[in-house]
């Protein structure tokens, strides 16, 4: 099949008219971009079958350079177990996936030292004087550590422990092996998947049958085994009583007195295992039957039309290739405000810290234990900092691509990484068919009666929601590229990963734990990708000559077609360890230690903080790619999932409301508390036994400090409807023992007073389409209500006056800077009047055709404190598990939090997330970016990738692409 025949087959060829296609193939980018990616979809990747029975000689196959046999005898496994484990290494249906498991933990994420590359650098660039300034809780020069290691005899930690439960991450060492075999062996019903002609498609997580049950009651001796072993060399913190608190309950368990958290353990434990042993099973065996089917498509290329291999392989010397990176926490006005001092950011911050200091905080309000180190930023505020070794790489992408940097990042209500995590790396939204289902890192799912928190064991289920609501991520998407994960979720179909919760586990301790180990991944593959460049290269030269050997000279014909065999084979066999075409890197440290300290601090923002250590680490990765001689042709992204607000107060509202509610009914209340609060540890929840929500009067939730959520169960259509406004208005508890009614919503409002900037209620019944909610908040003493109405693609917002109206859609944001220039400046300013007036002077709630559509509130929004504020929060109930009140705190206050730093809000700091692109492929010609979701970076990238157009609400895509306005060049 010729280049140009894939060309008018394909979806792109029904686009284009067929006379403009006969040169389609000849085109650099195009035709690098469509003809192999035909080939690879259509007659490589489709003909998969994922068999359990092709032949593999296991001698051959190594775990950290030994045998396998080698490696299990250097595990720490009891003897009773290593007996039984060393007896089965001879069956392959035994061995076979206990291989692929115990590579995909041990050669992938050991072989790499404990040190701080990071710090390490930073000691090559500042000498020790500067680096003594820098210091701060999370990093501390070596000096006294040298000192004391000379008088004791052994080296001891600089680094202060901030707080002793985030200290005390996995280790994956020879006892993490050794309890991931003794799973494995105890689970002995793997060997199912050999049974079968096929690896399954998805893996099947427990279940109540009787079967799966028996099962979990094998293993959970082992488990507390494990989990009794792993406490005994443990510090003192959280950590290590939530252990003894699970092996407490299996005790109970013993005596009929059980909650479930051991079992609960146990039976994450197991999924764990089972769904790793699986996806690391599928990896190895597609790359060994792409290998496979590569190889023989070429090789009857070459038989049958040689034209056909040439076309294929000049494509994959000029293909395109995608990095997507998500950071969490990173926030755009802050990021460009630190590298550029002629913005308002910094002094603006600095200011309102200031200003916080001098509240008068009632006697209700507590305040959080850490004290924020602003050092840095009064530093900023007060000279302009110019250091060549701060945030170079930032310094150059605003430099060099400020254009194609949203001005106001947008990141969806509430503010929270579990809901907005997946839109980024997805591309989908919330709400609908093939819609995330996730709103909030908490929620009640009605339908089943069960409450999800995700901070804990329930993170294990993300997975499973998103596949039962068809989410399409982009490795399924891209299944037919070669695509890398490092340190996502939602990774099912890469081709390699680096598992997110490895190195949330182990990345907090082992500090560039996950960065090393995908920094090395891409540097190992730029090396292979050169070779396969040149292999590439010397195939089309020899396959060219071959065919210009006449026909008579038949020996000489021969003998050059079985070097190109050989050849073929070679590449075939190598090409799957190539430079991925698509590459997603998830860094969460930012966001992570940003909460214990504070988003503004010397932790965070100083040459030593966390953003430097980001800016570093992207800078090795750009690094891979130019040695891979792929960076001309690589699209970069990059978004946060939110930003972050400083907190200097904190408050209880399940204490300050229902507490007096209580005295006033005469009885206790049945409140049921489903999350922690920001600063303590994870919740375990038993995915097989969880409790039931119908005997509680409300179920309270909180996230990140920055949103509270209630939900309640007194809705007129019953328990599994969501109650509105007018019912919450005259609420009674399920046992109430008197008939009189609560106004619930007066209450919660006179119990919050200022501390709360608005809660958001349901006014009717929503859904994607059509909603209205109410607002409801306190401004200067008085009680203010306000609506948004959502009606198809148009919204109405009944703003109060100037003074009273909650979402200041009358003011400018201080933070952001009008263009110097006086016309410039002038000419903004009357954009935001104009849409100031065409949106909310001049709309007519009983005439939708006044309503201004999302883009125009948007623009509208994006001049003031709350950017996209009316479309959000119109937007907040579409799916219906998002809590009936939702409450969010006013600026500097933090609910139900003992830390510093907040997101989950709608304050500007927590909207404005990071979307931008950058690289070769971007002309000058860029149509700037000015507020844009942050659900757009996948679409983005997936359509540079394979040129295909994306349409916003269609085949699983909730957010339009942005390519149109990069003016992608050809290279």
């Amino acid at each position: 099949m010729t280049a140009h025949t894939l060309l008018a087959l394909s979806p792109l060829g029904i686009l284009v008219p067929y006379s403009a296609q006969a040169d389609v193939g000849n085109t650099p980018i195009v035709g690098g971009l469509f003809n192999s990616a035909e080939v690879l979809q259509n007659n490589i990747v489709s003909t998969l079958s994922y068999s359990t029975r092709l032949t593999r000689d296991m001698t051959l196959f190594t775990i950290g350079g030994v045998t396998l046999e080698t490696y299990l005898l250097t595990l720490p496994l009891d003897a009773k177990t290593k007996a039984r484990v060393m007896a089965q290494v001879a069956n392959p249906t035994y061995s076979i996936p206990l291989s692929y498991f115990l590579y995909q933990f041990y050669d992938r994420y050991t072989g790499i030292g404990d040190e701080d590359v990071f710090k390490a650098h930073l000691k090559t660039v500042y000498d020790e004087r500067a680096l003594k300034g820098f210091e701060h809780s999370l990093f501390q020069i070596d000096t006294a550590m040298a000192e004391s290691s000379k008088n004791d005899g052994h080296a001891k930690t600089a680094e202060h422990k901030k707080d002793q439960a985030h200290q005390e991450g996995i280790r994956v060492d020879g006892e993490f092996m050794a309890a991931m075999v003794t799973v494995y062996d105890a689970l002995t019903q793997i060997g199912e998947w050999q049974d079968m002609e096929q690896l399954p498609a998805q893996y099947t997580y427990l279940t109540n049958s009787e079967q799966d049950l028996a099962l979990v009651a094998q293993i959970q001796p082992i488990v507390i085994g494990i989990l009794a072993q792993a406490s005994t060399g443990m510090d003192e913190g959280e950590m290590k009583n939530a252990l003894l608190a699970v092996i407490a309950d299996n005790e109970a368990d013993q005596q009929g007195k059980t909650n479930n958290k051991a079992q609960a353990v146990t039976i994450t434990l197991i999924d764990f295992v089972r769904l790793n042993v699986l996806k690391a099973y599928r990896q190895f065996v597609y790359q060994d039957e792409r290998a496979a089917v590569l190889n023989h498509w070429l090789q009857n290329a070459l038989d049958d039309q040689p034209s056909d291999a040439i076309d294929f392989l000049r494509s994959q010397q000029q293909r395109r290739f995608a990095v997507q990176i998500t950071v969490d926490g990173l926030q755009q006005g802050l990021m460009e405000g630190l590298v550029d001092p002629q913005k308002p950011f910094i002094d603006v911050a600095y200011e309102n810290h200031l200003d916080h200091q001098k509240y008068d905080a009632p006697q209700s309000i507590s305040r959080p234990e850490h004290q924020q180190d602003v050092r840095f930023l009064q530093t900023l505020s007060e000279q302009t900092y110019k250091d060549p070794h701060y945030l170079p790489f930032f310094k150059r992408l605003y430099d060099e691509h400020y254009d194609s940097i949203a001005r106001v990042g947008i990141s969806s209500t509430p503010t929270i990484s579990v809901r907005n995590l997946p839109i980024i790396k997805t591309g989908a939204k919330v709400s609908g068919e093939q819609g995330t289902g996730i709103p909030n890192f908490h929620f009640v799912d009605r339908e089943e009666d069960r409450a999800y928190y995700f901070f804990g064991n329930d993170a294990l289920q993300l997975d499973r929601l998103m596949q039962a609501n068809n989410v399409e991520t982009m490795f399924d998407r891209l299944s037919y590229l070669k695509t890398l994960n490092c340190n996502a979720q939602y990774d099912w179909n890469a081709h390699t990963s680096y598992d997110a919760l490895v190195n949330l586990g182990a990345g907090e301790t082992l500090r560039d734990f996950g960065e090393k180990r995908c920094v090395r991944e891409l540097q190992e593959r730029a090396q292979v990708e050169r070779a396969l460049t040149q292999l590439r290269a010397q195939l089309i030269h020899d396959i060219n000559d071959y065919q210009a050997i006449p026909f008579w000279s038949f020996y000489t014909k021969l003998s050059r077609k079985w070097t190109i065999e050989n050849s073929i084979k070679q590449y075939a066999d190598l090409d799957g360890k190539g430079m991925p075409d698509y590459t997603l890197i998830y860094n969460p440290w930012p966001d992570h230690f940003a909460h214990f300290v504070g988003p503004f601090s010397d932790e965070i923002i100083m040459p030593s903080g966390e953003l430097n250590r980001l800016d570093y680490w992207i800078g090795q990765v750009e690094q891979a790619y130019q040695e891979a001689g792929v960076y001309s042709r690589t699209l970069w992204g990059m978004a946060g999932d939110h930003g972050l607000a400083p907190v200097y107060y904190t408050l209880n509202p399940e204490k300050v409301i229902f507490q007096p509610l209580e005295k006033k009914l005469g009885y206790a209340l049945n409140i049921e508390k489903i999350s922690s609060d920001e600063g303590e540890g994870p919740k375990i929840t038993n995915a097989l036994n969880y409790p039931s929500n119908k005997t509680a009067d409300v179920v309270v939730a909180s996230t990140a400090g920055g949103n509270f959520m209630l939900d309640l169960f007194n809705s007129s259509q019953g328990w599994q409807a969501q109650p509105i406004y007018s019912e919450l208005t005259q609420w009674q508890p399920i046992n109430h023992q008197s008939e009189t009614s609560i106004d619930l919503v007066a209450e919660t409002l006179s119990a919050l007073g200022e501390t709360l900037d608005y809660m958001v209620i349901r006014e009717n019944q929503c859904n994607g389409d059509n909603c209205k909610v109410r607002l409801i908040g306190e401004r200067n003493g008085e009680r203010v209500d306000e609506f948004i109405v959502k009606n198809g693609d148009r919204y109405f917002y009944s703003a109060q006056d100037n003074h009273a109206s909650l979402l200041n859609v009358h003011q400018l944001n201080p933070y952001l800077a009008l263009p110097s220039a006086p016309e410039q400046s002038k000419a903004e300013f009357e954009t935001f009047a104009g849409y100031y007036g065409q949106c909310v002077l001049q709309a007519q709630e009983n005439n939708p055709q006044t309503w201004c559509d999302e883009q125009q509130w948007r623009e509208l929004t994006r001049y003031t404190p709350r950017p996209d504020s009316v479309v959000q929060l119109a937007k907040l109930y579409a799916e219906s598990r998002a809590g009936t009140i939702n409450l969010f705190p006013r600026d500097g206050i933090g609910y139900n939090t003992k830390v510093p730093g907040r997101h989950a809000g709608e304050s500007y700091l927590e909207k404005d997330a990071f979307i931008g692109f950058w690289g070769t492929p971007i002309g000058d010609n860029v149509t700037p970016l000015m507020t844009e979701e942050n659900g757009s970076l996948a679409p983005t990238l997936f359509e540079y990738l394979t040129g295909e157009d994306i349409i916003a609400n269609q085949d699983g895509w909730g957010y339009p692409s942005l390519l149109n306005r990069l003016d992608i060049q050809q290279p």
